[in-house]
């Protein structure tokens, strides 16, 4: 029996995994806010904050540019973010509050990119790949990830120095998280063990 409930337990927690977007039409994101960047004045800033989210970089700056500065050959229109003045191929993105998915227009990156989802303790939560052009991707693709309680990312080339542009960045506020009918039957299957095993003591 105690076997069976450590299974059971282990499954159970491995259910909740970041999942990789990589198309605006992802049901994950439907109904979510979308920041264009449009209207935002063209300049150079160490963070941008923008209705409930917050572009940053601790390296350099981030900035707004017409779309078509550095390149054209990607997603985008207008304005757009871009952080080809940065000095160390990273940057974040906070949320207010928690969201269960999030996705972009991602364009010009050359190495493929680890972005890491954090819950609002600082907990890693996963670390999905966005795949640049070096390794077989366009160089202009919509990436995103879902995950329940994503409260900051944090985008890192894993190739040394790159810049990306973003643009139409959409987010979903988090969502009550509906058990689907297999972790029911193993959250009760946990249940159960517990009760055996309480009563054996």
């Amino acid at each position: 029996m105690k076997k069976l409930l450590a299974a059971a337990l282990i499954c159970a927690s491995s259910l909740s995994h970041a999942a990789l977007i990589s198309s605006s039409a992802d049901p994950a994101l439907a109904g979510g806010s979308v920041i264009d960047f449009t209207g935002m004045a063209t300049g150079n800033a160490s963070s941008y904050t923008v209705g409930d989210v917050t572009f940053s970089t601790s390296s350099g700056t981030l900035r707004i540019a017409p779309f078509g500065e550095g390149g054209s050959s990607w997603l985008g229109s207008g304005q757009t973010l871009t952080t080809r003045d940065t000095t160390n191929s990273a940057f974040s993105i906070a949320f207010a509050n928690p969201v269960s998915a999030f996705g972009m227009d991602w364009g010009a990156a050359n190495p493929s990119w680890n972005v890491s989802l954090f819950d609002s303790a600082n907990n890693l939560l996963e670390t999905v790949v966005f795949v640049g052009g070096n390794a077989g991707a366009s160089f202009s693709e919509f990436y995103g990830a879902q995950h329940a309680g994503i409260s900051r990312v944090e985008l890192t080339s894993v190739g040394g120095y790159d810049w990306v542009i973003v643009d139409d960045f959409t987010y979903v506020a988090g969502r009550n998280q509906v058990p689907e009918p297999g972790s029911m039957a193993l959250v009760a299957l946990a249940m159960l063990g517990l009760g055996a095993v309480r009563r054996r003591k």
